[in-house]
């Protein structure tokens, strides 16, 4: 019994990311590309068959009717299905173990709320050097820094045979968005009345040096995981507002460092509140900086658990919510058109990052549900400081099949503690805007502080 405590003391460490993990033994990693897939996925399909086993993802063949390629638009492979069924606040006692405690606070507050629940589409698809790079990097890969710097990888998913909740993080925090892109979209949120409010027009620009491929140039720090430049293009009052930033793999000594320009001043500023807990003021204040695409920037506030995998109902396959409807028919005064929304059953893996002793931040823990084909899809549940349920983030999942691109840049949040809720760059019916993937990198002037005020055109 006496020598069982130190080596349970040691599991329960690497249980909970306390200390460094080294990568996995080369026996562990042929699983890649046999049982699982090269992202760590289980290949097969569930025994009840709703989860069906994975085949690659949607081809580039794909061409769904009403499909335009490279109109920033991209149309559901999957238009004119049916929901399997619908959870309600009726029925939702038999999917309890599948629903988030956000969804299950929205139903138990709205009676007219409902979750459509769809076949399981396993859709994400990936370039085959991420594949490659990917398999590479489970023999190789590790953290150092206090856990704070991936090292080891070159790109694609750093720990496909992820063993603690760090690793799972920088899983969801390098996922494939293609190479470089560029879009229009918009932000909008419900206030507490139920008044909608459109707070802002965003035109990106980025790209992801970490996922280029070995051939594009290298005169770039290939550490970062998302250069980002964007200004306002409306409402009045924010047109002219840019920013810029970059987030690498290197937490530690390379942590995120932005800039913002006032289109009112003309000044050009460091922005470090352009971090954790700032409330995001195009969201109504419903986000706050670290809740971006479900999990954004420096990861040094929390402890992270992996918890295990978990089979959820998660939001997948949004092209109507994301690229189709109108602001006005998609959000309704409390809570998103159940008509528009697609949800599915999926695998995921669960984190659960609880607020560091000491540490200042508005939330006191989260659970994060990302989807195990491709990080970015999945769901969090926000707790405050007393344990109670305050926020449910939401993030949809809409492959660009042509360009083999799993991509999930539009969020949506609720804030259950004052009944207001958002949704963050949907491009929505406007033929203005959209989102484009670019086949090269962009140059290194368009992320320079100095820049924005050409950006910002005022």
């Amino acid at each position: 019994m006496k020598q069982s405590i130190p080596c349970i003391a040691v599991l329960l460490l690497l249980a909970g990311g306390g200390a460094t993990h080294a990568a996995v033994s080369a026996d562990e990693a042929r699983q890649l590309g046999g049982t699982l897939t090269p992202f760590g996925a289980e290949k097969a399909g569930n025994k009840d068959g709703t989860i069906p086993p994975y085949e690659g993802g949607l081809p580039t063949s794909t061409k769904p009717a009403g499909f335009k390629p490279d109109s920033g638009k991209w149309t559901s492979p999957y238009a004119g299905e049916k929901p399997l069924f619908s959870i309600t606040a009726a029925n939702m006692d038999r999917y309890a173990d599948k629903l988030s405690e956000a969804n299950k606070a929205l139903l138990k507050r709205y009676p007219d709320y409902r979750v459509d629940v769809y076949r399981s589409y396993r859709s994400a698809a990936h370039p085959k050097y991420l594949l490659d790079k990917s398999i590479g990097n489970a023999t190789t890969a590790k953290l150092d820094k206090n856990n704070y710097r991936v090292v080891g990888a070159q790109g694609g998913m750093p720990f496909p045979i992820p063993k603690t909740g760090i690793e799972v993080m920088f899983n969801h925090l390098t996922r494939y968005l293609g190479a470089a892109g560029h879009g229009s979209v918009r932000n909008l949120y419900v206030d507490n009345t139920g008044k909608l409010v459109f707070s802002g027009e965003v035109a990106y620009s980025q790209d992801y040096p970490y996922n280029w491929p070995d051939s594009w140039p290298r005169n770039v720090d290939r550490e970062a995981t998302l250069r980002m430049a964007l200004n306002f293009t409306g409402p009045a009052r924010a047109a002219g507002d840019a920013n810029t930033w970059h987030d690498t793999i290197d937490l530690e000594d390379k942590p995120r460092r932005a800039y913002a320009y006032s289109a009112s001043t003309r000044r050009v500023r460091l922005a470090p509140d352009i971090s954790y807990d700032t409330p995001i003021a195009s969201t109504g204040g419903v986000m706050v900086y670290d809740d971006g695409n479900l999990f954004s920037g420096k990861m040094d506030r929390f402890e992270f658990k992996l918890v295990g995998k978990r089979e959820m109902i998660i939001p997948y396959n949004n092209y109507d919510a994301v690229f189709a409807v109108k602001p006005e028919q998609l959000m309704g005064p409390k809570f998103m058109n159940p008509e528009h929304m697609r949800w599915e059953l999926h695998r995921v893996w669960v984190v659960e990052s609880t607020l560091k002793a000491g540490a200042r931040h508005v939330y006191g823990k989260r659970v994060f549900f990302f989807d195990e084909d491709w990080t970015g899809a999945g769901m969090v549940d926000i707790y405050d400081q007393t344990g109670k349920i305050y926020k449910g983030n939401f993030g949809m999942m809409t492959p660009l099949y042509d360009k083999q691109v799993p991509w999930g840049w539009p969020t949506f949040t609720y804030d259950l503690s004052t009944g207001a809720y958002c949704i963050a760059t949907q491009a929505g019916e406007n033929d203005r805007l959209g989102w484009w993937i670019d086949d090269k990198p962009w140059p290194n002037a368009m992320f320079v502080p100095d820049a924005l005020p050409a950006r910002s055109g005022r």
